[in-house]
């Protein structure tokens, strides 16, 4: 279903409103006026009754002797239905008007008000008589007439509520295409804004109540700024870093046609594999930065059993390990965790890749995992990983530091890329897990501890073995 616009909501509701303000103020006004028609025409019947008794005077005989006096415009009689007859002794009818029947409004000739019918046409009557019972007068008026009068009130009434109600629909009109003028010129100010020009918007003229949702933009344009910025630099450092291997590469080539003895030549291929192997990490590096970044926003979790990822990548480092002299010690308990084993793949393979790199011949390097307290809730347990090694360490001054994309530690820079313990910071960010560092094997070299979330699971047997 299509949404429609915030100016077309609110007409819509502005419109409804007045329509059922229309509705409600045609109802109050048909009820009043069905409710007072009869007590507004009794009390007109009562005084004029009792204004033309009061006028008979008490010692004349009310005898009818010839006919009334003519009006000079004859249509003036019958231009008002309200009638009205004087009687003698009930007996005798002295007076009245043009168009009243000659029997008696009330035929009962009791004093009040009452609804009769004469000759098939229903009245409205209203009888008093004087203090002896000798005179009566009886007022009446056709319902007919009422109810005609009643009706051209209630059309007044009607047509003045409806002019009055589109009078105020009109202005609300104005008052919403006014107020909603802001929203539509900074909807066209962003419409004519060049391609990534990610500048803050501006609230000024803006309502107060649109000011968070501005506000919640901006840090959102903000936060794309920066990360465009940060893939910029990202994308000029990776430029920088391998320009370099692929210029090391060529000069290794060069020195490899150029040598006149095998023995040259060997020394020059030997430094020509290195140089390629290095290469080699840091555009798989690279490609799992990439990687990444892609799969931030999906992250695809599932339960996994975080020795049997330990097993499994360390087999990769035997051969590895072994050619450079060094040793994996593995010291790994059962204990799940929530991951993408991709990216937990990659966490491991740097963590191990970066302590083999810089332990010397002979060293070792130790991969832990299993469970311990978390702080205050000894119930639940946090899983860790740890890799620790006995090379010579990183100063206090640099441990933070070195997780930050192509830093490298002082006196490192031909050993690796600094893009590894980047992505491990990365990817740890992506598990809600923290990152803690401290010293080494023996109080020597360094090691880098991964806290995963707590979970109430009890710590399982522990399973250690060398590599």
């Amino acid at each position: 279903m299509k949404s429609k616009s915030l100016y077309a909501r609110m007409i819509l509701m502005l419109g409804a409103t007045i329509v059922l303000g229309w509705i409600v103020a045609f109802a109050v006004l048909f009820a009043y006026l069905a409710h007072n028609k009869a007590s507004i025409w009794d009390d007109k019947l009562k005084v004029i009754a009792t204004r033309i008794l009061l006028t008979i005077p008490a010692d004349k005989d009310m005898v009818v002797t010839g006919p009334g006096l003519q009006l000079r415009d004859p249509a003036l009689a019958e231009s008002e239905q309200l009638v009205f007859q004087v009687w003698i002794d009930r007996k005798r009818l002295s007076v009245r008007t043009p168009g009243a029947p000659e029997s008696p409004l009330r035929p009962g000739f009791e004093d009040g008000i009452t609804t009769t019918v004469i000759e098939g046409r229903r009245w409205r009557v209203y009888s008093v008589s004087d203090s002896k019972g000798r005179i009566y007068v009886q007022v009446g008026n056709l319902h007919s007439v009422v109810d005609a009068e009643m009706q051209r009130q209630a059309l007044t009434g009607l047509v003045l509520s409806t002019i009055l109600l589109l009078i105020v629909g009109a202005l609300m009109w104005l008052v919403v295409r006014s107020s909603l003028k802001p929203v539509v010129a900074l909807e066209a100010a962003m419409r004519s804004r060049r391609r990534f020009d990610l500048t803050p918007l501006s609230s000024a003229a803006l309502p107060r109540e649109l000011h968070p949702l501005v506000a919640s933009f901006n840090r959102l344009l903000e936060q794309l700024s920066e990360s465009i910025e940060g893939e910029r630099r990202f994308i000029g450092d990776a430029a920088h870093e391998l320009r370099t291997p692929l210029a090391a590469l060529q000069a290794q080539a060069q020195i490899a046609l150029r040598a006149n003895t095998a023995a040259d030549k060997d020394v020059a291929l030997t430094k020509l594999l290195r140089v390629a192997q290095s290469s080699s990490r840091l555009s798989e590096q690279l490609l799992d930065l990439a990687r990444l970044n892609a799969s931030a926003n999906a992250p695809q979790h599932m339960r996994a059993d975080l020795s049997d990822l330990i097993l499994h990548v360390t087999r990769d480092f035997d051969t590895h390990a072994l050619q450079q002299e060094r040793s994996i010690l593995l010291d790994i308990r059962k204990c799940t965790i929530n991951c993408n084993i991709d990216e937990m793949g990659i966490l491991l393979r740097n963590l191990i890749d970066n302590a083999l790199r810089y332990t010397p011949k002979g060293g070792r390097v130790r991969v832990s995992c299993g469970h311990e307290p978390a702080v205050g809730q000894e119930e639940t347990h946090r899983v860790y990983l740890e890799v620790a090694d006995d090379g010579p360490g990183v100063p206090l001054s640099e441990r933070k530091a070195i997780f930050e994309r192509f830093h490298r530690a002082a006196g490192t820079s031909t050993r690796g890329s600094g893009i590894g313990l980047s992505l491990v910071a990365g990817i740890a960010q992506l598990h809600h897990a923290t990152i803690e560092t401290g010293d080494g094997l023996e109080g020597r070299g360094f090691a880098i501890r991964v806290m995963f979330p707590a979970a109430a699971a009890p710590p399982p047997s522990t399973s250690s073995q060398n590599l």
